[in-house]
């Protein structure tokens, strides 16, 4: 399969891992520029080495600048993508509108990679990017593969789709959650996943469910790769930038060996880390809901008796799977976590029976979950991986001792010091040979042209290095910028145009108290959208209906009619939105977060959780997965949805549960 293997660098250990087991590129980011903030990942001075290591291997990088950045960090991040850019970076993800139309207008040459932040999930959206100047989107997790065959049919932009790893429960780019609570917006890289937090789902006050009702389980496509291939995906994309380099490392080597048509193994995916396992939206509207917050491994075992003691425990497993000391282990009972120890000792007394000596308890009849093997870790990430180079040495008496070298379509000659004819011992191959094989980057099969000659340790040693550097310049000298590009010092305009005096109407029964009213209906109704609009030109108001931030084809052309018949203006909360041919507010689901973004679309706005203009609430969450299955295990025929049913937190906190149904059903969680 032709689809390209993009893998998450966290770190350099994790960059390691990647390329050595097969990436074609990786993403990484700069520490407050980019949707990791909670990890310590890459820096302006180690993103240069970062960047020359990847490419000595022939891997791209690419940098993610994929948050919301305020007026006063727009130039800061423009001048980071400029030096990220001069360093070698190869291309850059960004979500801010604003950052990117600067991006594209200024340095069009650097290539733009469209986050999955900007909910990019149809054709039409995918249009108004490509019009940006991207060459890649990388599409939101909720795209059905029906609108990715939709995408490529009739657009010219690389589709990248995630393939392994987390999947966020709330749309893509629209969940403020965290930002809303906590002041801490996902969209500025800093979330606090309150989404793993236990749950209740209730009705008039009654419970009907508990639990990690909002944990969505970990995607995993490696069986329908060659579906997404077929679809025209361009790259698949593993996410886990904050996961540990096993995880990288195991990841990419199995997806690497699917794409490679070598097969694969589910259990070291599972070991890796899994919530259980998901295709997501593959095919629509997905069961993804886990049973679990965090890693639960791969079930190996039961506990077939346990010893109490006073101060420890033994606790006898028995599993089919050979285990090792310094292992980590899960216990389950009655499909809940009941304990985690790591097995310092641990010993096997039988056949496929093991002791573990522990303070922990556990009771007979537990499933066992493996979440770290040390031994097969340690295996793992001891991997090496060098270059292959062919190098022909000639060395001959009161000649300069020359190197001929062969890597990939690199070809060059270098001298060194003169062979001085040997008077006793001279020279051999193998010492030539052992030379050059110390090299961490290069794998050097060397063949030779020896005469009689003596050449100095020290000075063969010097020879090796301007070898191996050269080698190294020459490769990285195929990623240099012709052009270095300089720093431009941006000027904000300040005729920013904040939509104001408005009110968002969901019943059309509501009083009007505004100037400007927003119809946000539930159902998408014709005819009552016809009366909601003559209602408010009887009234002298300024009628606007919202548009859903998610829209599939369908919905889509739906959407169309009502427009077209109607004359109706709208508010925007995705781009697909700005493909109709109607008067248009940019609404909160578009993350207008500074001047620049809001002086692109020209139009009057407002904001989600910005700075500037005026703030609306717009939801808590956009749910795409459906909670009346995955809560009362309901079915599309007997919907049992209507007002009144609510999640609430621990702390007391409610979410209340709301719907807009078009083709299919989205749901919204808000205050």
């Amino acid at each position: 399969m032709k689809m390209k293997l993009l893998s998450p660098a966290g770190d350099f250990e994790s960059l390691k891992m990647a390329v050595y087991y097969g990436a074609d590129e990786v993403y990484l980011g700069v520490k407050d520029f980019n949707a990791r903030n909670n990890i310590e990942g890459f820096s302006l001075d180690n993103l240069r080495q970062a960047v020359d290591f990847a490419h000595l291997f022939g891997v791209k990088v690419h940098l993610t600048v994929n948050i919301l950045f305020a007026d006063d960090e727009l130039q800061n991040a423009l001048n980071l993508v400029v030096k990220a850019f001069n360093i070698g970076v190869d291309a850059f993800i960004v979500q801010d509108l604003g950052l990117a139309s600067l991006i594209h207008k200024f340095y069009p040459k650097i290539e733009l990679h469209a986050s999955t932040q900007m909910a990019l999930h149809n054709l039409e959206g995918v249009k108004f990017a490509e019009k940006l100047g991207f060459k890649r989107v990388v599409l939101s997790r909720e795209t059905p593969l029906s609108e990715i065959r939709r995408i490529k049919q009739y657009s010219k932009v690389e589709v990248e789709y995630f393939a392994q790893g987390a999947l966020c429960v709330s749309f893509s780019g629209n969940c403020y959650l965290s930002s809303y609570l906590c002041n801490a917006s996902g969209n500025r890289g800093k979330c606090k996943q309150l989404c793993r937090l236990p749950y209740s789902f209730e009705k008039n006050g009654k419970v009907l469910k508990e639990g990690f009702l909002l944990s969505a389980k970990d995607f995993n496509m490696i069986d329908k790769l060659s579906r997404l291939a077929d679809a025209g995906v361009d790259a698949i994309k593993i996410e886990g930038r904050a996961r540990r380099p096993f995880y990288v490392a195991m990841a990419t080597k199995e997806y690497r060996s699917a794409l490679n048509e070598l097969g694969y193994c589910n259990d070291n995916l599972k070991l890796a880390f899994n919530r259980e396992y998901t295709a997501g939206y593959f095919n629509g509207n997905g069961e993804i809901i886990s049973n679990y917050q965090s890693h639960i491994g791969l079930e190996i075992g039961k506990v077939e008796k346990v010893n109490y003691g006073k101060k420890f425990n033994e606790i006898f497993v028995r599993s089919n799977r050979k285990l090792n000391k310094k292992s980590s282990f899960k216990f389950f009972e009655g499909g809940k976590e009941k304990c985690v120890l790591t097995a310092f000792d641990l010993q096997e007394v039988g056949k496929n029976l093991y002791r573990i000596t522990t303070t922990q308890k556990a009771n007979v009849g537990a499933k066992v979950n493996l979440i770290v093997d040390n031994d097969f870790e340690q295996t793992i990430l001891a991997k090496k991986l060098k270059r292959k180079v062919d190098i022909l040495i000639y060395a001959k008496e009161n000649q300069n001792i020359k190197a001929d070298v062969a890597c990939g379509d690199i070809r060059f000659s270098l001298e060194g010091e003169i062979c001085q004819e040997a008077l006793k011992q001279p020279i051999s191959a193998e010492e030539i040979y052992q030379n050059f094989q110390k090299s961490e980057i290069f794998d050097a099969r060397v063949s030779f042209d020896l005469g009689n000659v003596f050449l100095q340790k020290q000075k063969l040693n010097e020879f090796r290095r301007k070898v191996f550097e050269k080698l190294e310049d020459e490769i990285k000298s195929k990623y240099y910028r012709n052009e270095v590009l300089s720093k431009i010092n941006l000027e904000f305009k300040e005729n920013v145009k904040p939509f104001k005096d408005f009110q968002i109407v969901e019943d059309s029964k509501s009083e009007l108290s505004c100037k400007n009213i927003i119809y946000s209906p539930e159902d998408y109704d014709l005819c009552e959208i016809e009366k909601m609009k003559e209602r408010c030109e009887r009234e002298e108001k300024n009628f606007y209906l919202d548009t859903p931030n998610f829209a599939l084809e369908k919905d889509i052309e739906f959407l169309r009619d009502i427009i077209r018949k109607t004359k109706v203006k709208i508010v925007a909360n995705n781009l697909y939105a700005f493909d109709f041919d109607t008067e248009i507010i940019s609404g909160g689901g578009l993350n207008i977060f500074n001047t620049q973004s809001a002086n692109f679309f020209e139009k009057e706005f407002f904001v989600s959780e910005g700075e500037v203009g005026k703030q609306v609430a717009f939801p808590y969450m956009t749910l795409r997965h459906c909670p009346m299955k995955s809560n009362l295990g309901a079915s599309c025929d007997k919907c049992p949805y209507q007002n009144g049913f609510e999640y609430r937190m621990q702390n007391g906190k409610v979410l209340k549960l709301k719907r807009k149904k078009l083709s299919t059903c989205t749901f919204y969680l808000t205050d």
